[in-house]
């Protein structure tokens, strides 16, 4: 693979999600991205209302900023975007593009799962985005069968099993999650109590 790192077609990353919570599979993502890309910044969104999930994140949007601030505090060249989280109409990937650019932030590529990149028809101005944006893309299996465009979309094979949901199934099992999220991160969960009662949807 040409990897676009070499000749800096990626600079300015998003990597958006509901981070419900966040965990160490989208760590790695991160790491591993730094390491074959090396763009010069990769902005972390966790989504506000993200209308295309079946149903609402469980933690709030400010719980889920926070986890994100804790996971990434220590990493260079990334940082974390609040601008989802304080609206209350839908997150569309456009509008954040649109409002990182009024604040001189200009956005180049976007990091998504295979099955979010297969579904960007049906995104707000989608067509438009796949067009003019790169694309770097998470296999869901080694065995995915994917849309060759070697002008803008990069795949990486799966990096990590763990999901979410995985682990808020753990939490209300009373299972550990230690090996799954950052120390810190399993602090947050324990202290505010998140995602206990059946909270897992």
């Amino acid at each position: 693979m040409n990897l676009p790192g070499k000749n800096k077609l990626i600079n300015n990353i998003i990597f958006g999600g509901t981070f419900d919570p966040i965990h160490n599979g989208h760590i790695e993502i991160i790491k591993k991205i730094k390491i074959l890309f090396n763009p010069k910044i990769i902005y972390v969104i966790p989504s506000g209302n993200p209308y295309m999930k079946p149903k609402p994140p469980v933690a709030s949007p400010i719980e889920r900023l926070q986890m994100c601030k804790i996971a990434f505090k220590d990493f260079e060249n990334v940082k974390v975007i609040d601008y989802e989280i304080h609206r209350k109409d839908p997150s569309y990937t456009y509008d954040t593009i649109e409002y990182l650019s009024s604040i001189n932030i200009n956005i180049d590529s976007l990091i998504l799962g295979q099955d979010s990149y297969l579904e960007i028809n049906k995104w707000k101005n989608g067509v438009f985005l796949k067009n003019k944006y790169n694309f770097i893309v998470i296999k869901r299996n080694t065995s995915a069968s994917l849309p060759i465009n070697p002008r803008n979309c990069f795949y990486i094979e799966k990096i990590s099993t763990l999901s979410s949901s995985l682990i808020r199934e753990k939490i209300i099992l009373n299972k550990s999650i230690n090996e799954d999220t950052p120390i810190e991160i399993t602090k947050y969960i324990e202290d505010n109590n998140l995602y206990k009662n059946g909270q897992n949807n």
